[in-house]
């Protein structure tokens, strides 16, 4: 049977029976210098009439976000001339008000990649600019310096053009810089172009979980790797140099679990040279990631099927110039962490995703000054036994793993009598007959290739790698695949792609496959701000036309409550109060939750989500600062914001509104707002600084895709199960929810609400249990689990679920998701597909909470690192200390060792 350890095993035999040059030189690689490469030379922007020029006067952050959040179609938006310091994330959301309306073709753009430079080393976010739910976006002429997290991110955005940009973290190459440059992930029609990457301690150019891509005339100079085409398909990388990088350009398929996964992607006419920097990256990223990648290498395909890389002049690398391999290099315990982890039923492989790369097509390629000094802290067994069988190591490796291990038929359901190997089905079929399949290698010139496994080994024998050798007789891999087409990007009514608007020669293909760049069109709630004239307060009644209407500039416009200067107490028109019984950590703040539906009309009750709420409803939630953590609600707590959620006609809208110093009014604000705050918490004075989210930051925790793939605003908190509990309210003390359907509030509410299924008290300072009195290490592990689903799902499901913002991570966490059989959702033994967590490798190590990524970004509050990455500066002590908990008692698994 295979085992992990057989080939160091083989490797072993070989330097005991004295053959030569066994051992690896990882630690003392030569690195060589690439010559300098300067970014394309820009040529000067020019700047239509009517485009909306950004001040630099004043807090550059705040003018930006309010162009953003304001863009109507069409819109051109510019950035000054010179340096600027922004103190948050710039967040683009292509539909800030959550109501299916897109601004579309909006342009964001500077003087020049060297004239605009936005420097986010002192800012609280993690990326530089980030844009979401948007329809065909330009980010053109400027430059993003030193995020803690991503320089440019881009998620669920169909049509994006990235053109004449840098991305650079300066100085020193390590693990401290930031993750990606240009970051477009879960997008289609997307085109990069004429940019230039630098620093980057993942990829410089990274496109991950997209459709229709075209990367070219790009430079990617010292990123760990230069350019990612990562669980993506249809992807054109061409034109591009790709210099003193760890690895020039990736071409991977990861096991995510969110039913992204990769194919047809064309390499061609790239010069590649030079990429021996040693690897920089953050040790935390997925088994197959970029840390494994080994100094030295040219093009790496990883699982990924359907790739063909031809036409590049790839020379000058200590390791070797392409490899193509199977998932079971990176995870060699293929019995154990590789079944436990991905090939349960229900597991990734059920999802989708093939360990194994098919159907590759290396050709045509100019290929010299390969393997001078081999390295990889991954590969130093592969090195030393090329290097003790032939004295050499090859500039073009295929592992051969994956292909024996699916003509061996171990792992493979052919619909027999059954699997071989205890009915694990890796879906792996054997390679097809007619060759189709096969990876291919011809036309490189004089190269040696390399393949550690022969495609037809038995079961029997996988544990002994071939380690064949090709000096150019033709032995290897000598063989031809039909040409993948062109892969063309559609932005409005324009078509990118090679030989397309380009003259480039030698585009390959003959056919074309693209998108029809489509895009729906709805219509709007309310244009712009709405009509003002509507924000007069009169009366003892909720101003309901104004909140249906317009987006008026006090809070006291909207006639919300009797006292306008207290928001915590006595509404108007029968607002309701509510609270939740698992806490939503906002830096020790307290919250005042009121519920405001129209006359007569009533919410419809939902067993796992929130409550379907009517037009004209208002929730409203205001958060005051206590002097002390363990005095909420005293004399001396300071009002900070209030923020209303109105549901109009076409779908919710978030504003924001924060209290002026002397707590005269509150206005709107929807830029966000940064001010320093200070509490005692058990004894220990706190000064932090406390974040107002913009109105797009609202949408990124509160959007939901819908079945039409449509990113929809959604309430978080009014679910049955956070609502089941006893309230104090004036009338007497009663369940939530059956006082709001006693009420007429709410419709549909069972009749046995005791057996709801409810996310248990958990306060603050960690209070949970019978009169808040009970102890963590006391509770039953049954307790436990069911208090930290509790919280992670107010807290982090929002996001971290397939309709939510961070669906592509693969982390699933509502509280109504068991854990048993759905422990790989909950994050036990999964490898992070985004950057983040020291040098921890998985999101939960069973038994070990320091060893898991999601404890450390829990009490993490570094940008970048921290997790939720906004909406608090201070770590929740109670809330890390329950995940402790949670994790050491949670079952033990492969990781766990």
């Amino acid at each position: 049977m295979f085992q992990k350890h057989k080939l160091a095993a083989s490797v072993a035999l070989l330097c005991a029976l004295g053959v030569s040059g066994c051992g690896s030189d990882d630690d003392t690689a030569l690195v060589i210098t690439p010559p300098p490469t300067e970014p394309t030379a820009p040529t000067g922007p020019t700047f239509p009439e009517g485009a909306i020029m950004i001040s630099a006067e004043g807090n550059i952050a705040e003018n930006i976000l309010e162009a953003f959040i304001n863009a109507q179609s069409n819109d051109v938006i510019v950035l000054p001339e010179g340096t600027f310091k922004p103190d948050r994330t710039l967040l683009f959301d292509g539909d800030a008000d959550g109501d299916g309306v897109f601004a579309k073709n909006v342009t964001i753009m500077g003087h020049g990649q060297d004239k605009t430079i936005l420097d986010f080393s002192e800012s609280a976010g993690g990326d530089g600019i980030f844009v979401q739910n948007a329809m065909n976006i330009t980010i053109q002429d400027l430059q993003v310096n030193e995020a803690a997290n991503n320089g440019i991110k881009l998620k669920n955005t169909n049509g994006i053009i990235l053109r004449r940009l840098s991305t650079i973290w300066d100085g020193e190459l390590n693990a401290d810089n930031g993750a990606y440059g240009l970051y477009p992930v879960e997008c289609e029609n997307i085109l990069i172009e004429d940019t230039y990457v630098r620093g980057s301690a993942d990829a410089g150019i990274y496109v991950g979980q997209s459709k229709y891509i075209v990367v070219r005339r790009n430079v990617a100079k010292e990123n760990v790797a230069g350019i990612e085409i990562e669980n993506s398909q249809y992807a054109d990388v061409y034109d591009n140099e790709a210099v003193g990088n760890t690895g020039g350009i990736l071409v991977f398929d990861l096991p995510i679990g969110n039913g992204y996964y990769g194919r047809s992607v064309r390499i061609f006419n790239n010069h590649v040279h030079g990429n021996n920097t040693p690897n920089f990256a953050n040790a935390s990223s997925n088994p197959a990631g970029v840390h494994i990648v080994p100094p030295g290498t040219g093009v790496i395909i990883l699982s990924t099927r359907d790739v063909e890389i031809f036409d590049n002049v790839i020379e000058d690398h200590d390791t070797l110039s392409i490899t193509a391999t199977s998932f079971f290099i990176a995870e060699q315990d293929i019995e154990g962490a590789f079944v436990m982890n991905y090939a349960l039923p229900g597991g990734i492989i059920d999802d989708g995703w093939r360990a194994v790369p098919r159907n590759i097509h290396i050709h045509g390629n100019q290929i010299s000054d390969s393997g001078s000094a081999p390295n990889g802290k991954l590969i130093p067994d592969i090195i030393a036994a090329y290097q003790g069988l032939h004295g050499v190591f090859p500039a073009i490796l295929y592992d051969g793993l994956g292909e024996a291990i699916a003509n061996s038929g171990l792992f493979f359901d052919n619909g027999g009598e059954g699997m071989p190997y205890a009915g694990v089905d890796f879906k792996e079929p054997p390679f097809a007959a007619d060759g189709s399949d096969n990876l291919c290698a011809i036309d490189n010139g004089d190269v040696t290739i390399g393949q550690l496994y022969a495609g037809n080994h038995s079961a029997a024998d996988l544990g002994t790698p071939d380690v064949l050798l090709d000096n150019g007789e033709g032995t290897l891999m000598n063989c031809s695949q039909i040409s993948l087409p062109v892969h063309t990007v559609t932005f409005g009514d324009q078509v990118f792609g090679c030989g397309i608007d380009d003259d480039v020669e030698g585009c390959d293909g003959g056919n074309t496959v693209g998108d029809s760049g489509e895009i729906g069109d709805g219509e709007a709630s309310i244009i712009g701000d709405g009509d003002q004239s509507l924000c007069v307060a009169s009366g003892n009644s909720v101003n309901l036309d104004a909140l249906l209407g317009a987006n008026c500039p006090t809070l006291a416009d909207y006639n919300l409550f009797a006292d306008a200067l207290d928001p915590t107490q006595n509404p108007n028109s029968g607002g309701v109060p509510y609270d939740l019984t698992s806490a939503l950590f906002t830096d020790y703040s307290s919250k005042y939750r009121f519920a405001f539906l129209p006359d007569g009309q009533a919410a419809q009750y939902n067993a796992d989500e929130t409550f379907d709420f009517p037009v004209g409803t208002v929730l409203v939630k205001t958060f005051a600062m206590p002097e002390d953590s363990a005095m909420p609600g005293t004399e001396g707590e300071e009002l900070l914001e209030t923020r209303l959620l109105i549901h109009r006609q076409n779908g919710w809208t978030a504003l924001p509104y924060v209290w002026s110093a002397d707590k005269s009014e509150a206005k709107l604000t929807k830029p966000g707002s940064v001010f320093e705050q200070s509490l005692m918490h058990q004894g220990e004075a706190l000064t932090f600084d406390y974040s107002v989210p913009n109105v797009n930051q609202c949408k990124q925790c509160h959007q939901l895709t819908d079945s039409e793939g449509v990113a929809r605003f959604a309430p978080i908190g009014p679910k049955a199960r956070f609502l089941n509990s006893d309230y104090a309210y004036a009338s007497g003390t009663a369940n939530q929810l059956q006082h709001w359907a006693d009420n007429g509030l709410l419709t549909g509410l069972p009749t046995d609400v005791a057996a709801i299924n409810t996310a248990p008290n958990f306060g603050l300072l960690g209070e949970f249990g019978a009169d808040e009195m009970g102890v963590l290490s006391e509770a039953t592990d049954a307790e436990v689990m069911s208090l930290a689903k509790g919280y992670l799902d107010i807290n982090c499901a929002h996001c971290h679920r397939p309709e939510g913002n961070a669906s592509n991570t693969g982390l699933k966490l509502e509280y109504w998701r068991p854990y048993a059989g759905n422990e790989q959702a909950h994050g036990t033994c999964k490898a992070p597909i985004a950057y983040g967590g020291g040098s921890l490798s998985h999101d939960i190590v069973p038994g070990d909470p320091e060893a898991s990524i999601m404890h450390f970004r829990m009490a993490s509050t570094e940008a970048g690192d921290m997790m939720p990455e906004i909406g608090r500066a201070l770590s929740h002590d109670a809330g890390v200390a329950l995940i402790n908990e949670w994790i050491k008692r949670l079952p033990s698994a492969a990781c766990s060792q």
